[in-house]
């Protein structure tokens, strides 16, 4: 059993049905725990795992699983917020708000919200009558989670106007579900939460971002094998700091425990975007510490990245393996459209408990985590090819990429490598830990960045472990294919409820001078009808009916960062980020 500590809180406010902390994604072959805080999978009162795979066996996969996300921001400082297994506490429920409020806000967003395709769908049928004052729809029979679905901070306390994407059935850009108003999800199952980091960091010890995450999980009730054995996870970060941040990397943590947690090997397949664990041997059975083990036929657990943050704009259509920057199989590379880039992995690491701890151990600082994001081990040194990964002569992006980066040799830079994985060298067995990171891009105030991951479980109850690796493989494809370098992201298809923090990709108005001390131009190729100036906090300092007028004066707002929602007929929206000075 492995030690765990927890600092969740269990005290419930909102009145309604939903568990307080946690609940469960378990639509398909996979029955995966979600926290409020954004840790996943753990059992936090037994020190157990919480992914089952397969769903109803009693046998889990995965032991735990975070995110990571660290930059440079003024005056070179680190900025970073990182967790493995809750020991510290680096994210907090809820979306970033004024801190002196922070407790109460808290406590009211210790939640996690989970709905299904089958609710949505009854309550859309029902939307008829409830719009009809003759008709009368008990509110009983509304899922609680529709009702209290959280599409909506509240300004007063410095939260986003705009927090979980929604279906806006009357186009008046609040939430109420008495208007027809539903949620907006992917997938037959959908779990939702939002945290920050806004708060003494307890694990990585720090220093905070000020960024808010939003996290839809989700999967489907398949006959795909694929699918139905897959979780999906969208995140949405958003920069609610006043800096920029530089040289930024987001990191994906698992420790995947198969059944029993020492008899691993990790790996990773480059083109594939993936990083795995599975068993050593053809038999789970050592070191179980309390978990069921799967005995023959073992499963293989991987990650895979679907589609990480958008590359920073420069002016190139940037093509795989020709102008390497670490994205391999990200997505739009080679299609003679620039920027509309987005990375892939770029680096692959694994760690151990049983492992020299000054070069494999856990990640205990802020620099530990950034360095593992970034290619080095714990004393400083970068990974290299061959044998464990360090001291060798040859630096590498990627460690036990098996044959997957004999061709291209993307983690080498060009430099041709062999076959190399931890059975080809022999490799001790233990309880491997591993992460991913995506990188390098810049956040700058208010700036969003989206990205997608996949969890693929995948058990071949015929072959060996070698066998259930390979169907992880060929499950992974099934998953690229399916999930086809989706770029809409959670919000994309749910009416653009992230409108007040995020600047629409249409490049039709421009507003200068940037940043400005008073009188801003713009010119636009469609009528503007008017226009809302927002600050940091979703609030509307300014609003102007605009008629002729191509100028804005700011010159009595403070000095910040504001959005600009401009206005067009027929409900469109185009919001334009500026800095007052």
């Amino acid at each position: 059993m492995k030690t765990i500590f927890t600092f969740l809180l269990l005290i419930p406010i909102f009145i309604n049905s939903q568990s307080p902390v946690y609940d469960s994604l378990n639509i398909n072959n996979i029955n995966a725990r979600i926290y409020s805080g954004g840790l996943l999978f753990a059992d936090t009162v037994n020190g157990m795992s919480s992914f089952e795979f397969p769903t109803g066996s009693g046998q889990h996969s995965i032991y735990t699983s975070n995110i990571w996300i660290g930059g440079i921001g003024m005056g070179g400082q680190l900025h970073l917020a990182g967790q493995t297994f809750a020991q510290g506490k680096d994210f907090y429920p809820g979306p970033v708000s004024n801190d002196w409020l922070y407790p109460q806000v808290h406590s009211d967003w210790n939640y996690v919200w989970k709905v299904t395709k089958d609710e949505i769908d009854d309550f859309i049928s029902w939307i008829p009558c409830i719009l009809n004052p003759n008709c009368t729809v008990p509110i009983s029979a509304i899922p609680d989670v529709i009702l209290n679905w959280p599409a909506h901070g509240d300004p007063g306390l410095g939260q986003a106007l705009n927090i979980a994407p929604f279906i806006d059935y009357n186009g008046d850009g609040m939430y109420n579900p008495m208007d027809g108003d539903y949620p907006c999800i992917k997938g037959d199952m959908a779990v939702f939460t939002v945290f920050n980091d806004d708060y003494i960091h307890t694990e990585s010890h720090g220093n905070p971002l000020i960024v808010e995450i939003r996290a839809m999980h989700y999967g489907f009730n398949s006959s795909d094998s694929a699918l139905n054995s897959t979780i999906f996870s969208e995140y949405t970060v958003i920069n609610f700091s006043t800096q920029t941040y530089n040289e930024m990397y987001v990191g994906v943590f698992t420790d995947a425990d198969i059944g029993c947690s020492d008899d691993e090997y990790a790996g990773c397949d480059v083109e594939r975007n993936l990083g795995y664990v599975f068993n050593a041997d053809a038999i789970d059975d050592d070191g179980c510490n309390g978990a069921t083990a799967y005995g023959l036929h073992p499963p293989a657990q991987g990650t895979v990245i679907l589609r990480g943050p958008k590359k920073g704009n420069d002016g190139v259509d940037n093509s795989v393996g020709l102008d390497w920057d670490g994205s391999v199989n990200g997505c739009n590379y080679g299609d003679w459209i620039m920027d509309n880039e987005y990375l892939g992995m770029e680096y692959f690491g694994y760690f151990d408990r049983n492992l020299p701890a000054n070069i494999f151990g856990d990640p205990n600082l802020a620099i530990d985590f950034y360095n593992y994001m970034n290619g080095f081990w714990l004393d400083g040194t970068h990974f290299t090819y061959g044998g464990d990964g360090h001291g060798g002569a040859l630096n590498t992006n990627y460690i036990f990429p098996d044959y997957s980066d004999s061709t291209f040799h993307y983690g080498t830079n060009g430099t041709p490598t062999s076959q190399w994985s931890e059975t080809t060298e022999g490799n001790i067995k233990f309880d491997r830990r591993y992460f991913q990171s995506m990188g390098e891009f810049t956040m700058a105030p208010m700036d969003v960045q989206e990205f997608t991951i996949a969890r693929v479980s995948a058990r071949d109850y015929v072959g060996d472990n070698l066998a259930s690796l390979e169907l992880l493989k060929s499950y992974t494809d099934d998953i690229h294919n399916f999930y086809a370098c989706d770029t809409t992201g959670m919000y994309g298809m749910c009416d653009g409820q992230i409108v007040a923090v995020l600047e629409n990709e249409n490049t039709f108005v421009n507003v200068y001078p940037n940043p400005s001390t008073g009188i801003l131009n713009f010119n636009s190729e469609v009528q503007v009808e008017r226009l809302n100036i927002y600050n940091i906090l979703g609030k509307v300092v300014l609003a102007i009916e605009l008629n002729s007028r191509s100028q804005i004066d700011i010159s009595n707002l403070p000095e910040g960062v504001y959005l600009i929602e401009f206005e067009f007929k027929k409900g469109l929206k185009i919001v334009r980020r500026v800095i007052k000075e």
